[in-house]
């Protein structure tokens, strides 16, 4: 026994060593004796020390799953699952009477959020502190500093740690993006060497495309805190909203050379003025001094009020701003592996973990030290939300259609995930010449504690402090969705009852099993998805270019452009296989189709005429690989796998010149570079294309084609700081004159980039790219500069910038009057087939549901599109 002791102390021993040279490095000033040693450290646990080994995503699970054991100060819990089927955790870490009270403390912050209820009682009340960790995969110095920080937390038995746990609830998100960060760990893993080499060119610090930033679709996760588009965005956004952060930090990285960067950030330019200015110039700058001090003990260089918005609440620094938080970005200088040269000497890994470390720390001691600021400014923010709302014109937004309830039903989905007051309409009414009715159209009353966040998801914004932006000025979501909504100023519109949950659509078959066919209208936003399902299911389809009226003479039923379809008789199926197929597909995609027992209209065409079209199912392949926007790429990919539920051939570009291009009808080609492929390869396209196929381009990928000869179009290019036509440019025999600019005036070239804004453009709605869409009013978002002219040919120009086209967000004078009357898409015709060019993204970051219904008309109806050839519709001087 005696013998046993002995070997286990010998073992205790051994493993404190490295342990305690760890705790030196990371966590200086503190003694060995500080830590209980019941708590493993994450060196111990895993059998490498931090900073010398990428850590997996299972590992980083698998050691907070240790604490939450060994200790009655931490509960781990599963939160959400990715894609990929990864855990997404949270680990809670406060006192252990806190432990065993954490719904009643949830409770009690209530009183926070909510004006109605009665002041709290400050002193009783935690402060919540959330550390939030690699957001962005391939950032992973900071889920290395989340073990850390969780161990410290754990382990640390010194006075000030255990007054942190008594004062506070602190919240850590180690693996905010465990789908990307396993594929950055495991590049970084498998291309390290001993010893390490420090050449920024080593291929261990050059990550192959897409690289492990983004999720799985290559969603940026840490954009998506507004849209909600992503499994892991929405599990985390329903655990916020269990606690309302006081304070919540997101920890990045940066370029090699950076150092140090946190805020404050940019005065003004970068913030939003719905924010109380307490939370930029009271907050932030309090926390800041914490944050100073610390890199300061370790000789850390560091930098503020440069880069960076805090515009939108579309980041996890910036959400918990529209919630009486206050939201930071900490960014360090990466070593992007384990040892990297930059400019300010090699970067290590370890040097990165530490800073995190370090700002961690300070984070909660600054907001412990200060717990009552914080409180009382949330509960103050949530007041004042109600005062603010009173004094803006806007009191209520309807917003819904009775034609699209799947899409209507998914804009409420993502109201209530941000715990916003809505209320069934009342009754019929028509506003701004749109009917709202009751059961399928809602109201959002302005005035309620989430005004703010109404406000982004509704308003518009034309007025900055500057010309020079980090990300997207326009973000509302209810024109991004483009769906019918009216903001009223009435204060007496009906509204019905509160709405807590979205509805439990049911879709059917009205009138039953039919022996003629079944009908789909195509304004349903899961029409497409329905298509793709029945012709999977061995269904033939058809789709109408032109609208009729059909039902019986009593009840009379108006088809638009786009309806499907579905011939009973034309089917290899028997008639009750039919039937049950489309059964089957009506209540998966919660979508109503119409028996009908002729095809004799009551108006209209008929549904034997030519202008009903027999849909060849979509096969379609996207190029993928180094050179092209992988956001771009996992955008349509999403589309097609998400909404569509559409197999979508991903083909390498450096496979593309053996690919049997005759297997795909359409082709997706999104922004980027094309330069890999050779002459071959492009007159290949060109024959694919000449030969029927469909060429979908997005962006400068539309350039690309122009300027290959793949379709004959034009565009308006760049020239003299403006923007000019080319062609007008050469006729006149004019040069760019020279500039002479001040070096520090080099910023003013952010002003020139299109710093992602909303525009209105004209849709030609009986063109089969724009079937299904409520209006010719659509809304476009544009993040690029690639101008397409209006074609020659007056039937090919199917979405056109309208005159006046700002909606939302920033835009230079120049870049504005050559937007004004572009075309936003352009169908050509080359030989049997053709190229559906897209000045824009229409797919941008998942949540333009508006233009995204362009796109999927292009995968699914673009090979039915011919045009006529038409008179031409520009004169010789414009030529």
């Amino acid at each position: 026994m005696l013998k046993a002791l002995s070997s286990t102390v010998v073992l205790a021993l051994a493993l404190a060593a490295p342990a305690a040279a760890q705790n030196t490095y990371f966590f200086p000033g503190a003694s060995a004796a500080s830590f209980d040693p019941a708590v493993p450290t994450p060196e111990q646990f895993l059998g490498y020390p931090i900073g010398s080994h990428y850590t997996r995503t299972d590992q980083i699970v698998a050691y907070l799953r240790e604490l939450d054991r060994v200790s009655d100060k931490v509960s781990l819990r599963v939160i959400g699952t990715t894609f990929e089927q990864r855990p997404q955790v949270v680990a809670t870490i406060t006192a252990p009477e806190h432990q065993q009270n954490l719904a009643g403390l949830q409770q009690a912050r209530r009183a926070l959020v909510d004006p109605k209820l009665a002041a709290p009682d400050y002193r009783k009340l935690p402060v919540v502190v959330s550390l939030n960790f690699g957001v962005h995969g391939n950032e992973s110095s900071s889920s290395e500093a989340a073990l850390l920080l969780a161990y410290y937390l754990t382990a640390s038995t010194a006075p000030e740690t255990k007054q942190w746990l008594e004062q506070a609830v602190i919240t850590i998100d180690p693996l905010e993006n465990p789908d990307g960060r396993d594929r950055a760990s495991h590049w970084f893993d498998q291309n390290k060497s001993w010893p390490n080499p420090t050449d920024p060119l080593d291929r261990e610090h050059t990550e192959a495309w897409p690289g492990g930033r983004t999720n799985h679709f290559y969603t940026d996760l840490n954009r998506d805190w507004l849209a909600l588009t992503q499994p892991e965005s929405r599990a985390r956004m329903a655990f916020f909203h269990e606690w309302y952060p006081n304070v919540m930090i997101d920890f990045h990285e940066m370029g090699t050379n950076g150092t140090y960067y946190f805020e404050p950030s940019k005065p003004f330019s970068t913030e939003n003025d719905l924010i109380p200015r307490a939370t930029y110039e009271v907050l932030n700058v309090h926390l800041a001094k914490y944050f100073a001090k610390s890199l300061d003990n370790l000789g850390s260089l560091y930098w503020t009020k440069e880069q960076f918005d805090n515009l939108s609440p579309i980041y996890g620094s910036t959400y918990p701003d529209f919630q009486g938080g206050v939201g930071i970005t900490f960014e360090v200088g990466s070593s992007r592996g384990l040892a990297q040269e930059g400019s300010n000497g090699v970067v290590t890994f370890p040097f990165t973990i530490r800073n995190h470390v370090a700002t961690g720390l300070a984070t909660v001691r600054g907001a412990v030290e200060e717990k009552d600021l914080y409180l009382r400014h949330q509960r103050d923010f949530f007041t004042s939300a109600l005062t603010d709302a009173r004094k803006f014109p806007t009191k209520a937004y309807v917003f819904g259609s009775a034609q699209d309830e799947t899409l209507t039903n998914r804009f409420l989905t993502l109201l209530l995930q941000h715990k916003i007051e809505v209320h069934a309409l009342g009754k019929n009414v028509t506003l701004d010449k749109q009917e709202f009715r009751a059961g399928k159209a809602y109201v959002v009353p302005a005035s309620q504690p989430q005004y703010r966040v109404v406000h982004s998801l509704f308003e518009e914004l034309t007025t900055f402090h500057d010309s020079v932006f980090y990300d997207v000025t326009g973000w509302s979501q209810a024109h991004a969705y483009g769906l019918p909504f009216s903001k009223q100023k009435n204060t007496a519109l009906v509204q019905g009852a509160p709405v807590s949950a979205p509805l439990a659509l049911a879709g059917t078959v009205r009138g039953g099993q039919s022996s003629y066919a079944y009908l789909l209208p195509w304004s349903e936003y899961n029409a497409p998805r329905a298509l793709v399902a029945l012709q999977r299911a061995g269904i033939t389809a058809k789709v109408s270019f032109k609208p009729f009226r059909a039902g019986t003479a009593e009840q009379p039923t108006d088809f638009g452009y786009g309806t499907l379809v579905i011939p009973v008789a034309a089917q290899k199926l028997s008639a009750d296989s039919v039937f049950q197929v489309v059964s089957r597909v009506s209540r998966q995609q919660q979508v109503t189709f119409t028996g009908v027992s002729t095809g004799f209209s009551l108006g209209g065409i008929d549904l034997g005429s030519n202008n009903v079209r027999t849909l060849p199912e979509t096969k379609a392949a996207l190029l993928v690989g180094p050179g092209l926007n992988a956001s771009e790429v996992g955008e349509a990919w999403f589309v097609a796998s998400q909404q569509l539920g559409l197999p979508l051939t991903r083909l390498e570009l450096s496979n593309f010149g053996r690919a049997p291009l005759g297997r795909y009808n359409s082709l997706v080609l999104v922004g980027g570079s094309y330069a890999s492929l050779d002459k071959a390869a492009v007159d290949k396209l060109r024959r694919w294309v000449q030969d029927g196929g469909t060429l979908i381009t997005l962006k400068n990928a539309s350039e690309w084609a122009i300027k290959q000869g793949i379709v004959k179009e034009k565009l308006l290019i760049p020239a003299n700081g403006g923007w000019a036509d080319t062609t007008a440019t050469a006729a006149k025999g004019k040069s760019p004159a020279a500039q002479r600019l001040d070096f520090v005036t080099q910023e003013q070239e952010g002003t020139r980039a299109i710093a992602g804004s909303i525009y209105r453009a004209d849709v030609d709605v009986t063109n089969p790219i724009g079937f299904g869409l409520p209006s010719r009013q659509l809304y476009v978002f544009r993040n690029g500069t690639t101008f397409l002219r209006p074609s020659r040919n007056p039937y090919a120009t199917v979405v056109q910038y309208t005159p006046t086209p700002l909606v939302s967000g920033y835009v230079s004078q120049n870049n504005l009057r050559q937007i004004r009357n572009s075309a936003a898409v352009v169908v050509s015709k080359a030989g049997a087939g053709r190229v559906i060019l897209f000045a824009d993204d229409p797919n941008f970051r998942h949540y333009w549901h508006g233009t995204s219904r362009l796109f999927t008309n292009a995968l699914l109806l673009g090979p039915l599109l011919n045009l006529p050839e038409g008179p031409a519709a520009i004169s010789a001087e414009e030529e």
